[in-house]
């Protein structure tokens, strides 16, 4: 297991963690309403900030494990050059995506930082905080697609599909 592969697999932990925290969060959160009846004025928005943070954290994991929806029906039936070919334009075509993705979200990100926009609320937390996220997801994504095809070029093979066989 070289460097990128633990950087893409400790994305992966952070991803879980966040979710983890994201979901105490919000079980804190009925508690203190329902139970206590004193809702806090954070658990609802930090929670949410996580959620999205987990999402694109896991966003380059998601690609490079191979965990994403695969139809394996057909792909594992398909003859070895046929697996390649499709793994190419996948590859292809959701780097292409990724760069589109991480250039807009580079813009909104840097706008709201440039402009001070915050979230309005009582924790009035920066926007950009959570827009980062984006463009640092898919960029990690692009490299993560450039890892792939550098891979397919030199005829190394790719993760399996992440499938209920236990791929």
């Amino acid at each position: 297991m070289n460097f990128s592969d633990k950087t893409i697999d400790w994305l992966g932990a952070v991803a879980a963690w966040l979710f983890f925290a994201t979901g105490m969060l919000l079980t804190w959160e009925v508690v203190a309403r329902y139970v206590f009846a004193a809702p806090t004025i954070w658990a609802a928005e930090i929670s949410q900030m996580f959620l999205i943070w987990g999402m694109y954290v896991a966003l380059p994991y998601t690609i490079a494990r191979r965990k994403n929806i695969n139809i394996e029906l057909l792909y594992e039936r398909l003859p070895g050059w046929a697996q390649r070919f499709c793994d190419l334009v996948t590859i292809v075509f959701t780097g292409f995506f990724c760069v589109v993705v991480f250039w807009f979200g580079w813009e909104i990100a840097w706008d709201s930082f440039v402009r001070g926009r915050s979230t309005g609320t009582m924790l009035n937390i920066p926007n950009w905080w959570t827009e980062m996220v984006i463009p640092l997801g898919f960029g990690l994504s692009v490299l993560v697609c450039a890892a792939d095809l550098i891979r397919l070029a030199r005829g190394k093979p790719l993760a399996k599909p992440a499938g209920d066989g236990g791929h």
